[in-house]
């Protein structure tokens, strides 16, 4: 019976690390068509923005846009990571509102989670008009940010013609 009992927990355990992972996906603007050209910014200073950048611009040449020297929009991304017990809030007046909430400790889980978040925002250069912003973000407990920007890319720029509003996909965990 013990054998039984400590067999149960040790595949819950496994379980909670493997589980689905749901990105958390909010777009807007009024979108761009693919046959834009995106102005080449200055390139960043930290690893962790060039390997954001670097993936959402191999993205975005895949859907049809081109990088150049002289663009019509401005491309910005930005990478986040924070403990996910930490919540991030805004106040504006007398109201606070959460910008990113703090999520709890799930009683099987080994470790704390992070929230990984990537923000891709492309702006018109001519009137400085926002097109399209597009930002996921994960929760996960030892994954890192290699493992993850692929997906968070992916959900970022998933709706960039006609941006959704904010939804969820949910996918296989890699943990």
């Amino acid at each position: 019976m013990g054998s039984r009992l400590l067999l149960s927990s040790l595949m819950l355990g496994l379980a909670a690390c493997a589980g689905p992972v749901e990105t958390r996906v909010n777009s807007a603007g009024p979108g761009i068509a693919s046959s834009t050209t995106i102005f080449q910014e200055a390139l960043p200073t930290s690893s962790t923005a060039a390997q954001a950048r670097a993936a959402v611009i191999t993205l975005l040449t895949e859907k049809g846009y081109r990088e150049t020297q002289a663009g019509d929009v401005q491309l910005h991304v930005a990478f986040a990571e924070r403990d996910a017990a930490i919540s991030v809030k805004t106040k504006s007046g007398d109201t606070v509102a959460d910008i990113a909430a703090a999520k709890a400790h799930k009683p099987l889980q080994s470790c704390a989670d992070r929230e990984m978040r990537l923000a891709v925002t492309l702006t018109r250069i001519t009137d400085g008009i926002e097109l399209y912003r597009g930002t996921a973000s994960e929760y996960h407990c030892k994954a890192q940010m290699v493992e993850v920007l692929p997906a968070l890319v992916t959900a970022a720029l998933a709706d960039l013609s006609q941006p959704k509003g904010a939804y969820k996909i949910t996918r296989q965990g890699l943990e």
